[in-house]
């Protein structure tokens, strides 16, 4: 395949600015503390620096950047704000291939940063709409795993669709995970259990399925490769976000099922 050269150089402010921008997109986007940094890395590199040092925190993230010159070592260093955004597998996909031609010469520089900008810039790749269908199906799913009859997956479907309708409700407006986490399980839980205890026999298939779309799978499976990785400090934020999570859905649970006796 044909390469494009990365000249002219660029200038340290501008290879800190591409990093920074790559590595905020994939840490909001889901990705691992190790494989964020390890990116980072290998962007400002490929760009020209001669050494980086990354810092990565739950909710800011920073680089510092090293070029020697004729008047020495270059330094630079930045810091950048980097609130979590949630799961955005799509956006990890395009980041990694991105990188992939960068680090092989298939694009300049001048053409990464549009490129990186579009990644960016590019919407979300299912409406909420069908996410809420999807979810809904997907514990109704659970609940046939579980044993459930027809009705109790019917039920269950219509309980944890109207649960995930409340969460990205509560998400779009920033409340905190422990309070859409408690309000999407109860919604969920009684709306299902009010459902099932009509018509299905096997409500407690229900019950337990419904809630399943709030577990936070990402959180979890991160923290253990921060731990895995010697990400300590990460890692015990991930599951301390977790737990406060799984401890909304108990308490929106004990609430709904106190409503149903």
């Amino acid at each position: 395949m044909q390469t494009i050269s990365t000249t002219p150089l660029l200038s340290l402010d501008e290879i800190l600015a591409l990093s920074l921008q790559a590595g905020l997109l994939m840490h909001q986007s889901g990705a691992g503390t190790h494989r964020t940094s390890m990116a980072m890395q290998r962007i400002a590199k490929a760009l020209g620096a001669a050494r980086v040092d990354i810092m990565i925190s739950s909710t800011n993230i920073g680089a510092t950047v090293e070029r020697a010159n004729e008047l020495g070592n270059e330094t630079l260093t930045a810091f950048r704000k980097a609130p979590h955004m949630g799961a955005n597998f799509s956006s990890l996909t395009a980041v990694r291939h991105w990188l992939h031609q960068l680090e092989h010469g298939e694009i300049d520089a001048k053409i990464a940063k549009r490129q990186l900008d579009e990644i960016a810039g590019r919407a979300t790749h299912y409406p909420r709409w069908l996410i809420t269908i999807l979810v809904g199906i997907s514990c109704g799913a659970f609940a046939a795993l579980f044993g459930g009859d027809i009705p109790a997956i019917i039920f269950t479907t219509i309980g944890a669709a109207c649960g995930m309708a409340v969460r990205f409700f509560m998400v779009l407006r920033h409340f905190k995970p422990s309070i859409f986490a408690t309000a999407s399980s109860f919604v969920a839980l009684l709306i299902t259990g009010l459902l099932a205890h009509q018509a299905s026999s096997t409500p407690d298939a229900a019950l337990a399925a419904s809630v399943l779309f709030l577990i936070p799978g990402v959180p979890l499976i991160n923290g253990a490769a921060d731990l895995l990785n010697g990400n300590y400090l990460n890692g015990i934020v991930r599951f301390t976000m977790s737990a406060v999570i799984i401890f909304g859905i108990a308490v929106g649970v004990s609430i709904a099922l106190r409503i149903l006796g």
